[in-house]
């Protein structure tokens, strides 16, 4: 997500978005203190149970961006210039991706795995082949700060947070819609800077978010659906019943996607938002803790301290029974060796 991870190249409203993140949770302290616990655990494709305890420090490098592959067992982590990849069953780096010549701003890794695909402040998108670690294809894209793939692999989207840039530099607005098998854009969605943005579970919808709101677009007609009151948006989650999309900002939001209409807002912020393989579990990130909710019952299932500093990335790997955070200080990652592994072989 489009976090305070470029503000010294941007200077724009982000500072203000993860400051108001960190007060809020700073507000509410005392209740999420007393959720820190020694293990804290969660259901996992409705038979099982996975705890985490204390996480392991996988790296102190610090990350401009992470992503984890489909099967959940491929960690990217943008490294100033450079993609880091990891093995997250061994807890073991392979080969880096080396092309860029600036700062990585988003990664995405399309649902085969065949493909990751990455952008930086150099002004690209390059394609790259994941399995043997080598670039294919390079894309003149413009600055994007979020990438996507459509759940079926053929299409990439990619959007930046700002028009103009705090060096001067320009990038396209709205979101930029790129066939992968020619590699060419073919259409544009929207026509503002874009913060975040999400396929629907199967590719038919599309939620972009601004400083202000969040709207539905239609992908095969191209028309906007609702315009959602959800307030400047940090992440975008479609639950797996396809009826349901939840927006973090300085709260969370879970909405009808029938009728647009608001469900219920939780009196909790997100700077990074992401939901468990099984569709059961949400995680979110604020004030240096990841945060479990199970999305059913609507209620906590705990939080687990990651870092001194607010902002964090968050994302689920190994079939939803680990658990990765990066910031700042360094990537940590929960996971229970007990648990049974449902993540691709």
């Amino acid at each position: 997500m489009f976090q305070n991870r470029f503000v010294q190249k941007l200077g724009v409203a982000s500072v203000a978005v993860v400051a108001l993140l960190t007060a809020i949770f700073l507000l509410l302290q005392p209740a999420t203190s007393s959720r820190l616990a020694r293990k804290t655990c969660m259901p996992i494709y409705a038979a099982d149970v996975v705890c985490f305890g204390k996480p392991e420090l996988l790296t102190t490098e610090k990350a401009t961006e992470i992503e984890v592959s489909p099967s959940g067992t491929i960690l990217a982590v943008g490294r100033d210039q450079v993609i880091d990849l990891w093995d997250l069953r061994t807890r073991q780096p392979l080969p880096s991706l080396i092309d860029h010549t600036d700062l990585i701003s988003a990664i995405a890794i399309s649902p085969d795995e065949k493909i990751l695909a990455s952008s930086s402040l150099d002004g690209t998108i390059k394609l790259w082949d994941l399995p043997n670690r080598r670039l294919y294809s390079t894309l003149n894209s413009g600055r994007a700060s979020e990438l996507v793939f459509s759940p079926d692999g053929r299409t990439l989207a990619s959007s930046s947070a700002v028009k103009r840039w705090a060096d001067g530099a320009f990038s396209p607005v709205g979101v930029q819609i790129w066939d992968i098998a020619s590699r060419q854009r073919i259409y544009t969605i929207g026509d503002q800077p874009i913060r975040v943005m999400q396929f629907s579970t199967d590719g038919t919808l599309m939620a972009i978010g601004d400083r202000t709101k969040t709207e539905l677009w239609q992908i095969q007609d191209g028309d906007r659906l609702e315009v959602l009151d959800s307030g400047e948006v940090t992440g975008l989650i479609f639950c797996q019943d396809g009826q349901t999309l939840i927006t973090g900002s300085s709260r969370l939001k879970s909405w009808d996607l029938r009728n647009g209409n608001l469900l219920k807002t939780f009196d909790v912020g997100a700077s990074d938002l992401a939901i468990s393989p099984d569709g059961q579990t949400l995680a979110t990130a604020a004030g240096g803790a990841v945060h479990l909710w199970h999305l059913l019952g609507e209620r906590s299932l705990g939080s687990m301290f990651a870092s001194p500093f607010s902002s964090l990335f968050v994302r689920f790997a190994l079939g939803g029974q680990a658990i990765v955070a990066a910031g700042t200080d360094g990537i940590r990652i929960w996971s229970d060796p007990n648990a049974i592994d449902h993540g691709s072989s």
